[in-house]
């Protein structure tokens, strides 16, 4: 009998994780935890779109923030500035701006902030213009570091991730599926599938035999330790958002 896998990502960025692992063998189904809002651009951030050829580098943190400045940016652009250098954190988003007519450079291995970090295109920026292409919240690892090796660096919000409006059979796939896995791919996403469940199970024992049926999936470090502090037991750190360390994590479970 097949493994089942949940996976939860947003409704346009969940193919990038399904179909790798259904070719792998594995039963697959999303259910989006989250759902991307375009946020509307202030007065400075517009600037910094229509200055875009002054900034030396671009760097665009996941396939969403792509997705949205692309669409954003036909509005200022009919075609893309020269001379600037292009970079972002995963595949996924290469291949969004390759799509569009953009190359840019990422990791050759791994899809953290940290891996692009090792570009050595990014060790010394002294007086450069950064352009920092994100969503709200997540980590500032990135800001930080290029700041700190001299970057003048500026961070576009795009969009935030929101609750997304989900139909009761996927409620019911999401609380009460038998897979034996769930992908979550965030803290946000995290913290909307404890939301999902305080709401069902309100008795502290059924929540916590509810957070605890199945592994539980996690990107980072970080993720982990907020999901044991929130009462996840079976948790993986898969080490990336992307379908091989996801893979991977699910191959080492033995499931």
């Amino acid at each position: 009998m097949p493994i089942k896998i949940l996976t939860t990502r947003p409704e346009a960025m969940a193919e990038r994780v399904v179909l790798p692992l259904q070719a792998a063998g594995y039963q697959v189904s999303n259910v989006p935890l989250l759902a991307i809002k375009p946020l509307t651009l202030q007065p400075a951030q517009k600037q910094w779109l229509l200055d875009l050829d002054q900034f030396h580098r671009v760097v665009v943190i996941s396939p969403s923030a792509a997705d949205v400045l692309l669409e954003t940016l036909e509005d200022y652009w009919p075609q893309w500035p020269i001379g600037v250098n292009w970079y972002t954190v995963g595949q996924g988003t290469k291949l969004r701006l390759h799509k569009a007519g953009i190359e840019a450079e990422c990791p050759a291995k791994g899809d953290k902030s940290e891996d692009l970090l090792l570009h050595p295109e990014l060790q010394a920026l002294a007086g450069e213009k950064v352009l920092l292409v994100k969503g709200l919240g997540g980590r500032d690892l990135l800001a930080e570091t290029l700041t700190a090796r001299d970057a003048q660096v500026s961070v576009l919000y795009l969009y935030e991730r929101v609750k997304p409006k989900l139909n009761p059979q996927q409620i019911e796939q999401l609380l009460t599926g038998n897979h034996q896995a769930l992908v979550v791919t965030s803290g946000d996403a995290l913290m909307q599938y404890l939301a999902f469940l305080k709401a069902e199970f309100l008795e502290p024992d059924k929540l916590n035999l509810q957070q605890n049926r199945c592994w539980v999936l996690v990107p980072s470090y970080r993720v982990e330790q907020q999901a044991r502090a929130l009462g996840f037991n079976r948790v993986t750190n898969t080490d990336g958002a992307g379908s091989e360390a996801i893979l991977a994590a699910i191959k080492a479970l033995a499931l």
